[in-house]
């Protein structure tokens, strides 16, 4: 990160001094090289003594600068601020009064100066920043890098920003030559099933749907739209307790990247209210990609891939489907809809399927900004959904 920090332009001129309190100036060298051409600008200190790390910014120079030339700092990174230290503060370093004091310090230096100062912290098991509480409360920006260690995507997610949005995510590839910005992240959750398509370039050769139990979902990270595939398979399941007085009747239902208690419920008003049920099937879920839904605008989506998985029918071409199932079997709006409406364009899907919109005037202006090229139909219940699901293009879009 701080190599890609001192390849900016704008950082060219007076680039970034990496303190590392874990690692000596080769190793991180070593690293920067490993991951790609190291640039001029970076600076590397094997530092953990804080006030040295203001006696090299005071001077620009020290025995465990990686670089001769000076040009001065325009950004400082501090890996990590649990390894470093004030002389002043009698206790070991990571401890919580350290940890406050030196970044205290670090924040007069960053507003005095206006200089960037990026922070690098541990965190727990479950996931949280460790250190005290106050450590979030000092930093103006906290961004957390977050991804499944079976898959390549990372995502960093803004939890606090004094200045802007929280509402943004970025996505990268983790590579052998570090993160890499995805070239295309509308289609980082669709997988390809057209493999006999020889033009990889061709971004709609993603989109064909020919396999029963494969529906497309516009989930939201924040402000950017994700174009999600559900996958389901539904199988005859065998009750081995069957032949010892066992029940007769026997289903299961398995899913990765979703919720187990929203199969149940999904799979229980397909039953109720669209008389589809999975009665002595075995049904898998996964979503491409490994990602996880958390949000319940997928829902729709969802039950269409079990519906079809279940029916062994193929769901509609280049359609995605959004809409919250509620119990009673309709449908609800889902938030930031126009967003996703436009993400469905940019990929060339033709038809999505949403909740009927109370507001008349907004159905109109939906049905205006996307007429020509985007076939918006609006349903009321699931029941509706999934007779337009099993359409044929020509009879969806009329």
């Amino acid at each position: 990160m701080a190599n890609m920090l001192a390849n900016k332009s704008s950082m060219r001129d007076s680039g970034v001094l990496y303190v590392s309190g874990e690692e000596t100036a080769f190793q991180v060298r070593m690293r920067a090289e490993r991951l790609g051409p190291v640039s001029n600008s970076l600076f590397v200190a094997s530092e953990t003594n804080l006030d040295s790390v203001f006696q090299l910014l005071e001077t620009g120079c020290g025995p465990n600068v990686a670089s001769d030339e000076y040009r001065g700092f325009g950004a400082v990174v501090v890996d990590s601020i649990q390894t470093v230290y004030v002389q002043d503060v009698p206790s070991p370093a990571g401890t919580v009064n350290q940890v406050k004091e030196c970044t205290l310090r670090l924040l007069r230096l960053a507003k005095s100066r206006n200089v960037p100062v990026i922070l690098i912290g541990h965190v727990t098991k479950s996931g949280d920043i460790a250190g005290p509480k106050v450590l979030e409360h000092i930093v103006d920006t906290v961004v957390q890098l977050e991804g499944d260690p079976q898959s390549t995507r990372r995502f960093l997610r803004c939890q606090k920003n004094r200045f802007g949005s929280t509402n943004e995510v970025g996505v990268f590839n983790m590579t052998d030559e570090g993160l890499q910005q995805l070239p295309n992240p509308l289609l980082a959750f669709v997988s390809t099933r057209n493999e006999d398509n020889d033009d990889s370039s061709d971004n709609n050769a993603d989109l064909e749907t020919e396999l029963d139990g494969c529906a497309l979902t516009i989930a939201m990270e924040g402000k950017r739209p994700f174009p999600l595939e559900i996958q389901a398979l539904s199988n005859r399941a065998y009750n081995v307790d069957a032949g010892r007085g066992g029940a007769q009747s026997f289903s299961r239902v398995r899913g990765v990247g979703v919720a187990y208690d929203k199969l149940l419920l999904l799979f229980a008003v397909l039953e109720k209210r669209a008389k589809v049920s999975c009665l002595n099937q075995s049904v898998f879920v996964n979503i491409a990609e490994g990602y996880t839904i958390q949000e319940p605008a997928a829902d729709l989506a969802l039950a269409i891939a079990l519906a079809s998985a279940v029916l062994g029918r193929p769901v509609l071409e280049r359609a995605a489907f959004l809409g919250e199932v509620a119990l009673s079997g309709h449908l609800r709006p889902v938030k930031m809809l126009e967003s996703r409406l436009t993400a469905a364009q940019k990929i060339g899907l033709e038809v999505c399927v949403i909740p009927r919109e109370p507001d008349q005037a907004t159905r109109r202006a939906l049905q205006q900004k996307y007429a020509d090229t985007l076939t918006v139909v609006e349903v009321s219940t699931l029941q509706q959904a999934l007779k337009i699901a099993f359409r044929t293009p020509t009879t969806a879009s009329g």
